[in-house]
């Protein structure tokens, strides 16, 4: 004989089963700009991984405040944390308030992108079970899993912060209690994973006014003199965009360029001003934007020039067509990558990438660029619409190495 069970009776004793949470993921974005968007692509892996999750993944970025404006409505990001290394933060005493702020997210685990010892202090005070990053600033004993550096240049910085994913995606898939996390390919070479920045598309782009296009040009960058083109090239550069070119070529960056650009107009014979609408010449804004103000030009913009800098990146990453000047610096490692983004190095310098502040050499190696090499690569980028020539090192560049380095 079959038994009827009542309705209320059934719902007493059939068994119920918790909903799954999504693993509650940190991620700690690089302090530097240019850092920071070559970190994109690690968003974009996590993101992808959100398909393969039971209860999914919830991605929280602790960035500093400063870098805010780029991530506030990006859809890769389910929250943001302000880092303050000035303010509450900063230092020592800032370190259990900063271990308190990640600890109350409660997360299963940590991506440390910076290379500092800080941050992985703070980590490990919050209790974050796993905490990936590279054994660099003496701190392998704090990270679970710990991952032995690349050596500078042998694969790009995105490569290197999308490894960090894939190495976290693949611990995570060992745990017994949720169901396996499929860890996907993480192609460096993909245009699926360049560096982007979906959440900047609420800025709008700046009103050009009347006027020939927009080339920006930023000659300035934070890491010293030996990443800067020379004045007597951007001369050369600046004077034949604006005769031959007929365009307006404007200025950005902090207030540190500020000498830099007081050299570079004593030397030219060009209209100059700070505002935008106008004929062909230079546009001063040099310390006078804000990082919102500088999205809203380089999206009126029609190319950018630049030393291997945070803004070089930004251009790379909004799609504007950009040239990335480098000089002590490594293009292996940190070329701007974008769909339209190109890097020009000083060929024949055996001593390059030499990563130092300042030049010993009596040759200076980005002293061989001249004005009319970064104009013709210009133009050729533009009319190409981004179909140019690899630059140097790209091949490095683009290497996926998928090997663990544990």
């Amino acid at each position: 004989m079959r038994l009827k069970c009542r309705p209320w009776l059934r719902i007493m004793i059939e068994p119920t089963f918790p909903t799954r949470q999504p693993y509650r993921i940190l991620v700690i974005a690089p302090n530097w700009l240019g850092d920071l968007v070559m970190s994109t692509p690690l968003l974009t892996l996590l993101a992808a991984a959100r398909q393969e999750v039971a209860g999914g993944i919830a991605v929280t970025v602790a960035v500093r405040r400063r870098w805010l404006p780029l991530l506030v409505d990006d859809p890769r990001v389910d929250a943001l944390m302000s880092v303050e290394r000035v303010g509450r933060h900063a230092g020592f005493r800032g370190l259990p308030k900063l271990a308190a702020d990640w600890r109350a997210g409660g997360y299963d685990a940590v991506v440390i992108c910076p290379p500092s010892l800080h941050v992985a202090v703070a980590a490990r005070l919050a209790g974050i079970p796993l905490r990936c990053g590279y054994r660099t600033d003496a701190r392998g004993w704090l990270l679970d899993p710990g991952l032995v550096p690349y050596p500078r240049g042998q694969r790009h910085y995105s490569g290197e912060m999308m490894h960090l994913g894939d190495v976290l995606l693949a611990r995570l898939a060992q745990s017994n209690d949720r169901q396996q996390v499929a860890a996907p390919p993480s192609r460096i070479n993909s245009e699926r994973y360049l560096p982007s920045l979906p959440g900047c598309a609420a800025i709008t782009a700046a009103d050009p006014g009347e006027g020939p296009p927009i080339w920006i040009l930023a000659p300035g960058t934070t890491y010293g003199e030996a990443k800067v083109w020379p004045v007597e090239r951007v001369v050369e550069f600046v004077s034949a965009a604006v005769t031959e070119a007929a365009v307006r070529v404007v200025l950005l960056g902090d207030a540190t360029a500020s000498d830099f650009v007081g050299g570079l107009r004593r030397r030219l014979d060009l209209p100059w001003r700070t505002t935008l609408s106008g004929a062909a010449g230079v546009v001063d804004l040099v310390g006078r934007t804000d990082l919102r103000a500088v999205v809203a030009l380089l999206k009126t913009s029609t190319a950018f020039v630049g030393n291997d800098s945070g803004l070089m990146h930004l251009a790379a990453a909004l799609s504007v067509a950009t040239v990335g000047l480098f000089g002590s610096s490594n293009p292996a490692w940190t070329a701007p990558r974008g769909p339209r983004a190109t890097a020009i190095t000083a060929v024949g310098f055996d001593c390059q990438p030499c990563y130092r502040k300042r030049c010993p050499e009596p040759h200076f190696c980005l002293d061989s660029v001249d004005g009319a090499q970064v104009l013709a690569r210009l133009r050729a980028l533009i009319a190409a619409d981004g179909a140019v020539a690899p630059s140097p090192g790209a091949a490095a560049a683009e290497a996926d190495h998928r090997e663990a380095r544990w």
